[in-house]
């Protein structure tokens, strides 16, 4: 007697299938959104296993069970073979994730490169896919493993650059002697290591090039590390002074030009050695300890730069070989030269337009010309200045620190303008900061030389008086100022 239809067993797995199988795709679905709010790992298993294992197992109950195909069909092994290749994914999934997926730092598994896991990962996969096509197929194990090795042996000799890339791959991971982001010396040439993969390590260098080393080479060079074992780098910079320059007076010029400059660490501090006298110099070391690396060059610039700078302020030379050549009859002294050009530029200044050339003379008698690179400070907070400092080019800024200790700029001031104007009244701190915005230029007036000047001229000396009520009045608002 015929079977109806829902004494089937056909029917019971066709009924099951669309009740089961969408409820456990919604239900797989909303606890793998909920895992993946709290960054769990069990959330890439259950995706895999909703994705790939639930529909391939499906579409074999439908076939093998509801429609009745033969498990000995190709169609059913098909579906057999990715049900089993998919679950054996989602196994591996979830073993990485419970060895591997809350790895704390300095463990072996934090310290297991990833191509190194990734390969485990294939090759168990190849075993796993072997042992399947075993058990669907009724393939023979035997076979299958030496016509794997046979291939592989023929790999093997047609990849040995690249498997040897591969293996120097994975021996730098485990060893780590660099990271991303590490700064590395390869045969002369340094770059910023910006990927390392199985075949390679690629750098980019200072220039913006990409130099990409196989890892069989670079396994057998030696390489040099700027940032291990601490990212602490050492700069050294070698610089000459003549002869007439004291050595402590020129170790202690450059250290504090060190530590003035933007990236230079005070600890530890710069260490300046004497380390050679050559014909024309005494040469200095100066090592500069630097936090970061990435700013070795403009570090060095900057540093280099406000050499001269210092130098020229503190009397100092640095010396070059140089040829003199003497004329007859002799010119004007180098003395009387540069008293005419101090007359010169103080004659360029309005605030001076009411003195005469005897006036002139005196001021330009005692007056001193320095230089202050970009950034270097010419006037410095609560230090007692004794002298009124005149532009004769660039630009500056001068600061205050408000009540909530914050710099706060009152005024820019350019050339034929004046600064240092409280030192006339006071001898106490100065209460502002004057900071080089352009490569400035200044006459340095005596204190004395212009209070002297200030009796003998009134109208001067009112001048004088209203740049220093306005600059006070400015010092008042700055000061009172929340922002």
């Amino acid at each position: 007697m015929e079977q109806s239809l829902w004494q089937k067993p056909s029917f019971f797995w066709g009924l099951g299938l669309i009740i089961i199988f969408p409820l456990l795709t919604v239900v797989l679905e909303e606890i793998t959104i909920a895992l993946e709010k709290h960054h769990s790992y069990v959330a890439a298993t259950l995706q895999i296993i909703r994705n790939l294992v639930l529909p391939s197992f499906a579409i074999f109950i439908l076939l093998n069970k509801v429609l009745e195909i033969s498990a000995d069909s190709s169609s059913v092994q098909i579906i057999q073979t990715i049900v089993g290749v998919c679950t054996i994914h989602a196994l591996l999934t979830l073993l990485n994730g419970l060895l591997f997926g809350s790895a704390k730092v300095g463990t072996w598994q934090a310290n297991t490169p990833k191509l190194f896991r990734d390969l485990i990962r294939f090759f168990l996969i190849l075993i796993g896919t072997a042992i399947v096509l075993s058990v669907v197929w009724k393939a023979d194990l035997g076979g299958v493993i030496t016509a794997l090795g046979v291939s592989s042996i023929v790999l093997g000799l047609a990849l040995q650059d690249t498997l040897g890339n591969l293996f120097s791959g994975i021996t730098l991971l485990f060893e780590r002697p660099f990271n991303l982001g590490d700064w590395l010396e390869f045969n002369g040439t340094k770059g910023k290591v910006i990927e390392i993969n199985w075949r390679s390590v690629h750098l980019l260098t200072r220039e913006l090039e990409l130099l990409v080393i196989p890892n069989a080479i670079l396994a057998k060079e030696i390489i040099r590390n700027y940032r291990l074992p601490q990212k602490l780098h050492v700069e050294p910079v070698d610089i000459g002074f003549s002869y007439s320059d004291p050595p402590n007076k020129v170790k202690r010029v450059l250290k504090e030009t060190a530590l003035a400059t933007k990236g230079v660490l005070e600890k530890p501090e710069p260490v300046i050695q004497t380390i050679n006298y050559n014909d024309f110099s005494i040469d200095y070391r100066v090592r500069l300890f630097l936090a970061d690396y990435d700013k070795v060059p403009q570090i060095r610039d900057e540093f280099v730069t406000r050499i001269w700078y210092a130098a020229n302020r503190n009397n100092l030379n640095i010396p070059f070989p140089i040829r003199t050549v003497y004329h007859e009859p002799p010119v004007k002294s180098k003395q009387e030269e540069i008293l005419l050009q101090f007359v010169e530029y103080l004659q360029t200044f309005p605030s001076f337009i009411y003195l005469e050339n005897y006036h002139l003379e005196k001021l330009a008698k005692n007056a001193i010309l320095k230089h202050f690179g970009v950034g270097e400070i010419a006037i410095n907070r609560q230090n007692v200045q004794r002298n009124l400092y005149l532009i004769i080019a660039g630009r500056a800024k001068i600061s205050v620190l408000n009540n909530l200790g914050k710099e706060k700029e009152i005024a820019r001031i350019a050339r034929g303008e004046f600064f240092g104007e409280m030192s006339l009244i006071s001898n106490s701190s100065s209460l502002i900061s004057v900071t080089a915005i352009e490569d400035l230029e200044v006459l340095i007036l005596k204190t004395e030389t212009v209070q002297d000047i200030l009796e003998l001229v009134p109208r001067l000396s009112r001048e004088i008086g209203e740049v220093i009520e306005t600059r006070r009045r400015a010092i008042r608002i700055a000061k009172k100022d929340s922002n």
